[in-house]
């Protein structure tokens, strides 16, 4: 077995991070962030949020995954508002209960570990995770139409964890988490049911330098100030019944939102959306699961827009921003009411930001779209 394999590797990884001691170069300064390597095993079970999915998960999931990160010194203000928390790339597989049907999970994703209480010996932490996966077996209607649950072999990878950390010694910690990682395509390739593992992860992480010192500067007073922002996103997303058919989405919001720390901000706004795929939901939904023909259901062009709202709230990250959205439908074709948006921003210059979004109706995605951010004029600051 792959796992058991992966699993006695990474074991062997645990046993060397304990027991190797690296000499490193001597550092003028004590504010270079150390690097650590990390490597960890785990074990859980696959959600089944639709009853399709309960017929084919069939043990506890089991996987690993390795690290590679280092610590922020708090040379900044947003370092020093999380506490400085530590940031690195990843690698994690899992077999998902049954490999026959839906193969391994394969994932490469970047990370925040962000401390919560922290003394010398122990951590209470959280960590966000995000990054591309890969799923070796995907849903095929002819050589594996059992997968219900994935339709794509390349898909998003979200990750999120909570744990506590022990610090034996100096450079080597043992650390015990609880977590939840998900792959979803957003409906570029259906099925896509998504895939969702709760799971408990045991590991221990090895520092090749323990003499960074952490800033202990207060953090500056942040500037209250209002900012503004529009949106602009484009994608794609196939919809049932499945016919391999790409259909167009778009989506344009303004957002204004006040920055109240650091870390924080919150707002709202307007929002118009393009659904390419709505038509075709309404005809299916008039023929009561079949697609009704154009004499029963002759839906306009008109039913593809939705106007909405939302509230916002953003973290921010330096450079980086993540923002939450819950929106409210205005008018919706398939009478929809409310819908969910992740945003992830990264700044370009001061006034543009590069950005991925996952639009989602609870626990089902809609779609991924891509795009950038415009910020213009502080009109509402005095």
């Amino acid at each position: 077995m792959i796992i058991n394999k992966y699993r006695l590797f990474v074991f062997s990884l645990l046993s060397l991070l304990l027991t190797t001691t690296t000499r490193s170069q001597s550092v003028e300064d004590s504010l270079r962030p150390s690097i650590y390597f990390q490597a960890s095993t785990y074990t859980g079970y696959l959600y089944a949020h639709h009853r399709s999915m309960i017929y084919f998960i069939e043990d506890y999931t089991r996987g690993a995954q390795l690290r590679v990160g280092w610590r922020f010194n708090g040379s900044s203000d947003w370092e020093k508002a999380y506490r400085c928390p530590s940031a690195g790339v990843g690698y994690m597989i899992s077999d998902f209960s049954n490999p026959s049907i839906l193969g391994y999970g394969h994932a490469a994703f970047g990370y925040l570990d962000i401390p919560i209480i922290e003394t010398n010996r122990f951590v209470w932490n959280y960590n966000l995770g995000a990054g591309l996966g890969y799923v070796s077996k995907k849903f095929h209607s002819v050589t594996n139409p059992n997968n219900t649950a994935i339709g794509s072999h390349f898909n998003a990878f979200l990750l999120i964890t909570s744990g506590i950390e022990y610090r034996p010694t100096s450079k080597t910690s043992l650390g015990l988490d609880f977590g939840l990682n998900h792959y979803s395509n957003g409906n570029t390739d259906m099925p896509n049911w998504g895939l969702n593992t709760f799971f408990v992860m045991f590991g221990a992480k090895h520092k090749l330098d323990d003499r960074q010192k952490l800033s202990n500067t207060t953090v500056s007073k942040v500037t209250k100030k209002w900012e503004n922002l529009i949106h602009f996103g484009l994608g794609y997303k196939e919809a049932t019944p499945i016919d391999g058919t790409k259909n167009f989405v778009a989506d344009i919001h303004y957002t204004i939102r006040k920055r109240f720390s650091h870390t924080n901000s919150w707002g709202g706004g307007v929002d118009l959306l393009y659904d390419g795929s709505m038509r075709k939901s309404v005809k299916y939904r008039a023929g009561q699961f079949y697609i009704a023909p154009d004499s029963i259901s002759n839906p306009s062009l008109a039913k593809n827009f939705s106007p909405a709202c939302h509230a916002n709230w953003s973290m921010h990250f330096g450079k980086i921003t993540f923002n939450i959205q819950m929106g409210l439908y205005f008018y919706n074709a398939l009478d929809r009411i409310y819908f969910n948006r992740w945003i992830l921003e990264v700044d370009v210059t001061q006034q543009v930001c590069l950005m991925v979004a996952l639009k989602s109706h609870f626990g089902s995605a809609d779609y991924v779209e891509t795009g950038f951010v415009w910020k213009f004029n502080d009109c509402f600051n005095k």
